[in-house]
C-alpha cells in the first residue's frame, strides 16, 4: 500500500502535519497508566507546545481551582493520566482537520467531527455497559477512528469532495471510496498514517478494521466496539445531513457482546444531546 499513488500523494502534501514519533510513545504510556511514568510523559508532551497548551487550557476551562493552572507538570497531575490521554488523542485528531471553513468544497468537516465525538460517545456507553474494556479508552478511540477521512480532507479535498458526491447518489461510503481512490478506503489510509506516526498498535487495529471487523482474525473487543458504535453514530451523521438513512451494523457482534437491538437504539435516542456536551469541551 505504501506505493499506492495515493498514498505518495499524501505523504508529498504540504498540509500533512508531521508529528514525531514522540507522540506515539505519550500515548502508550498514557494506555497503561499504572505504569505511568509523569516525568518520561511530560518531557515528552513538552516536545509539542501545542499539546502543552491543550492541556493547561482544558484544565482552566473545567476547573473549580481557586488558582490559574499556567504548567505541563501541574496540568498533568490535577488531570490524570485518563484525561490526559483523551486530549492528547483530540488533539492529534484536531491537527489534520483543515480551518474552519475546510479544505472541501462540498464535504462538511465541522459536521463529520460531530460524527467522530458521536463515535467516542456511543463508545463509552457500550464498554461501560458490558464492561469488557476500559471506558475512557474507548472514548479516545472513537475520535481517531476516522483519522482516515480527516487526512483525506486536509491533503485531498478534491478526493474527499468526489466520495461524497457519489454518496449523495446513493452509493455507499466504502464503494464510493474504492471508486475514488483506486481500490483503497479510508480505513486503510488511517491505518496507514496511524503506523507512520508509531501509535500503539491496538489503535491501529481499531483505524483499519472498525468497518470489516472479522477481516482480522484475532478481533477484539475494541473494534467489536467501536464497529457498533460507529454505525450508531452514522445514523446521527445522516440525519444532520438531513438524510433518513438506516444504519447497519453486525448482528454477530452485537450478539457476542450480549447486547440487545433495543439497547443500541436507546444509544442513538440519547447521543445528540450528549454530543453538544461534548463538543463545548473538546473543540478546541
Amino acid at each position: 500500500m505504501d506505493n499506492h499513488y495515493i498514498i505518495e500523494l499524501i505523504e508529498g502534501s504540504s498540509y500533512l502535519p508531521k508529528i514525531s514519533s514522540t507522540f506515539g510513545d505519550i500515548l502508550t504510556m498514557l494506555l497503561e497508566p499504572y505504569e505511568f511514568n509523569m516525568d518520561e510523559c511530560i518531557e515528552k508532551i513538552s516536545n509539542h507546545p501545542g499539546l502543552e497548551k491543550s492541556l493547561v487550557r482544558v484544565l482552566n476551562y473545567n476547573s473549580n481551582l481557586n488558582r490559574v493552572i499556567s504548567n505541563l507538570k501541574d496540568a498533568v497531575v490535577y488531570l490524570g493520566a485518563k484525561t490526559t490521554k483523551i486530549v492528547a488523542i483530540s488533539y492529534i485528531t484536531r491537527l489534520l482537520l483543515p480551518d474552519k471553513i475546510g479544505r472541501a468544497k462540498i464535504f462538511n468537516n465541522k459536521v463529520y467531527w460531530k460524527h467522530c465525538v458521536g463515535t467516542s460517545i456511543a463508545s463509552y456507553m457500550i464498554a461501560e455497559e458490558t464492561n469488557l474494556c476500559d471506558k475512557d479508552k474507548m472514548f479516545t478511540y472513537g475520535l481517531i477512528h476516522d483519522i482516515g477521512i480527516t487526512v483525506l480532507d486536509i491533503c485531498l479535498p478534491d478526493y474527499i469532495d468526489k466520495i461524497y458526491s457519489l454518496q449523495l447518489k446513493g452509493i455507499h461510503q466504502i464503494a464510493a471510496e474504492k471508486i475514488v481512490l483506486s481500490g483503497l478506503t479510508h480505513s486503510e489510509i488511517g491505518m496507514w498514517l496511524c503506523k507512520n506516526w508509531g501509535l500503539p498498535d491496538e489503535i491501529v487495529d481499531i483505524v483499519g478494521y472498525h468497518h470489516s471487523p472479522f477481516k482480522n482474525s484475532s478481533v477484539s473487543n475494541e473494534v467489536k466496539i467501536i464497529h457498533l458504535a460507529d454505525s450508531i453514530s452514522t445514523k446521527y451523521y445522516e440525519k444532520l445531513l438531513g438524510n433518513e438513512r438506516t444504519f447497519i451494523y453486525s448482528e454477530k457482534i452485537r450478539e457476542s457482546l450480549n447486547l440487545s437491538a433495543n439497547y443500541i437504539e436507546d444509544i442513538g435516542k440519547v447521543l445528540p444531546k450528549e454530543v453538544d456536551k461534548v463538543m463545548d469541551i473538546i473543540n478546541f
